[in-house]
């Protein structure tokens, strides 16, 4: 299981996070302890630790024709430059 943290994530980063997958047809549930699916069968665990602005993804199942590296190229220029824009 690739796991990644990033720091400082505030809320606002949070939900600009949600809204900005959502934009691509992911629902990222409720809560700050979540499996988020993905296209192609790829899961992932994201967990948000308010205290320390921490956002840990983990994924837990993907295809074997897609890499890790892959996801995380998806994730960083799609939902984590959700957090740099403003608000």
């Amino acid at each position: 299981m690739d796991k990644k943290s990033y720091t400082p994530v505030t809320r606002a980063d949070v939900d600009k996070i949600r809204s900005g997958l959502g934009k691509f047809g992911i629902k990222v549930p409720d809560g700050d302890d979540v499996e988020v699916s993905g296209p192609l069968g790829v899961k992932m665990q994201v967990t948000y630790d308010e205290p320390n602005q921490t956002l840990d993804l983990a994924i837990l199942n993907k295809p074997g024709f897609v890499s890790e590296n892959q996801i995380w190229k998806v994730i960083e220029s799609t939902a984590m430059s959700e957090r740099k824009k403003p608000a």
